[in-house]
Order: structure tokens, then sequence, then C-alpha cells
């Protein structure tokens, strides 16, 4: 039998309309909050005023450069933005760009989820699979550091402070059918 750990709830889901880096800018202005985040096996919907729009990282986004069966959703934590506004400087909760957004007061590492996580939902649930680090870019570290002219070799050790899962997770996601994600709804991890 597999022991499963309430980690928190999840507080904020959001979509990416478009790329948010670009000619060396981060522009977090391409982020919307939704009301229901659907998750598939090809990457995430965001409900929003009566529509389901594709997140940026969908297999079939417009604007998709590129798709991963593992990184079809990001998801961060809010201690890490605790970690990262007493580090950097104070930010909007999500301004990495990450799907879900869950609150917990721990900071979490790749060893702490590494069993497996599950979303869960009412009476439903889904579970996550092959968590993978979220690197940070040099754009985001310009964002964070409000330095938007220093070179990556600038910045170097402030992309360390942000690794290690700092700036968030990808994983996959199980199953064939779409899962509906709401606020409210919690985040499980599998003990190994």
């Amino acid at each position: 039998m597999q022991d499963w750990t309430r980690m928190g709830e999840i507080t904020l889901l959001q979509i990416q309309t478009g790329e948010m880096t670009g000619q060396g800018g981060y522009d977090s202005s391409l982020l919307i909050p939704v009301e229901i985040l659907r998750l598939t096996p090809d990457g995430v919907f965001g409900f929003v005023d009566g529509a389901w729009i594709a997140d940026r990282h969908h297999r079939y986004h417009p604007a998709a450069k590129y798709w991963h069966a593992s990184e079809t959703l990001s998801f961060g934590f809010t201690s890490h933005y605790d970690h990262m506004w007493n580090v950097f400087r104070v930010t909007g909760l999500g301004a990495g760009g990450e799907n879900a957004i869950i609150d917990t007061d721990r900071m979490v590492a790749l060893d702490d989820i590494a069993g497996g996580m599950r979303i869960e939902a009412a009476e439903e649930r889904i579970e996550l699979f092959e968590p993978e680090i979220a690197q940070p870019c040099v754009e985001f570290t310009r964002f964070m550091t409000a330095r938007p002219d220093a070179s990556a070799r600038e910045l170097k050790s402030q992309r360390e402070k942000l690794g290690n899962g700092v700036r968030g997770f990808v994983v996959g996601i199980g199953g064939s059918d779409a899962f509906d994600v709401r606020r409210g709804d919690t985040l499980s991890v599998r003990s190994i």
C-alpha cells in the first residue's frame, strides 16, 4: 500500500498565452489567471470568460516551439515565492509562469516529490509523473533581479539561487481523459 501525504491546496491557476521570453526580455503580462485548469496529456487549457484557451506549452498551441510529454504542467509553491522575495524582490505570485501554485510553508525539493504526486479534486484524482526541475532562464533571472541588461555570466550565481526547484517544477499528466482542476483542490505526494 502506498502512503500519500497532503502537501497543500492549489491557490493560483493560470496559463501563458504567448512566449514570455524574447529579445532578452520577460513579459509577465502574457499570464492569465483562470477559473479552471483542464489537464490533458497534450498540455493544459484554461477556462476564462466562458472559453477554453490553450496554454502556450500545449502540444497544439500555435506558438509552441517544442513539446515533451514530461513537461505538460508546471507548478510552484508559495513558500518558494516567499524565498524568492527575500532573496531578490517582491513580485507577483506566479510571475515565473507556473500553471499552478500550491500553498505550503515548506521548501520543496525534487526528492520530496520524486515518489509521485496527485491532484485531488472532490471525489476524483489524477496522478502526475516524471517531475523535473524547471530551470530558471536568463530572462526570468533578469526580471527577478531587476537587471534587464545583465549577461548570462553576470547572472550565474542568481540563476543558481533560483535552481534546484526554487523556480518550480514540470511534470507529465497521466491518463488519457481530461481532468479539471480548481483553486482549493489539493496536491498530495507519495512516500518513497
